[in-house]
This record gives structure tokens, C-alpha cells and sequence, in this order.
């Protein structure tokens, strides 16, 4: 009998970096984009995930969705994934090529497995009101 696996960890970050010791590094954790302007495109967006209690050959889909009129505005898909050891926890990093806000409001990050949908969260996109200033003495720091 098959279980449905249990989300453990989903964090989104700038970056997620895979060691050769197989330990991950998440660089980043944000839950908002802050704007002055929109649309805005933000260009470093990774997801790490751990799932407990996976086992068995899975397809794994990550959608990126407006819940306003529930377009999809970015998808990315690990077909075929292989996990046989259900008491040893499933983890992956995936650093997407950035995602597009089209308007001020919370977007959702749906994860679903073999298309069933099994956790969402939730990303803010901010209008900034008042823009960072420029630092005394009109330099500029790096």
C-alpha cells in the first residue's frame, strides 16, 4: 500500500547549493519580494524540499500560481523520481531561472505529486512605499 509522503521542509530561498558530501546549503530564505514598480521579475528563486515517507517511483511538479485568476506562471517538473527507503527522508534543491510578478498580492507554490496536489504556501509580493535612499555623500555602495 502506497502512503501519501509528508512534507517536512518546504523553504523558498535565493539559492539552494548541492555539496558533493550530498549536503544542501539554502542561501537566502524570503517570504516576500519587495517593488517599487510592477510587473517586476525576480531573478534568483530556488526551493528546497524534504519528504518524509516517500517511496517508490513519483513524478514531483512545483507550480508557481496567481490564486486571483488562477493562472500558472511558472512550472518545473521532476519526472520519474526514485526513492526506496521510506524511514530515510527524500530531499532536492531546485534553483528555477527566476520568477515573474505581474502585480502587487500573494502568489501560492503548489507541490503536487503524481498530480495530486499535496502542500501549498504562500509568496508576497510587496509595493515598496518609499523607495531604499541613496547613502550621505551621494556614494554608492557595492
Amino acid at each position: 500500500m502506497k502512503t501519501t509522503p509528508k512534507v517536512k521542509a518546504f523553504l523558498i530561498c535565493d539559492q539552494v547549493i548541492h555539496s558533493t558530501d550530498r549536503k544542501y546549503t539554502v542561501v537566502g530564505i524570503f517570504r516576500r519580494v519587495h517593488a517599487a514598480q510592477f510587473p517586476v521579475f525576480h531573478a534568483r528563486f530556488g526551493l528546497y524540499l524534504m519528504l518524509g515517507e516517500l517511496n517508490g517511483r513519483c513524478d514531483l511538479t512545483i507550480q508557481f500560481i496567481d490564486p486571483g485568476d488562477g493562472q500558472v506562471l511558472g512550472r518545473a517538473d521532476l519526472k520519474g523520481v526514485e526513492h526506496r527507503s521510506p524511514l530515510d527522508d527524500f530531499e532536492t534543491g531546485l534553483n528555477l531561472p527566476g520568477l515573474h510578478f505581474p502585480k502587487a498580492g500573494t502568489y501560492e507554490i503548489h507541490l503536487l505529486v503524481n498530480g495530486e496536489l499535496l502542500h501549498v504556501d504562500t509568496i508576497h509580493a510587496v509595493q515598496m512605499e518609499n523607495p531604499p535612499q541613496q547613502p550621505l555623500g551621494g556614494e554608492q555602495r557595492p
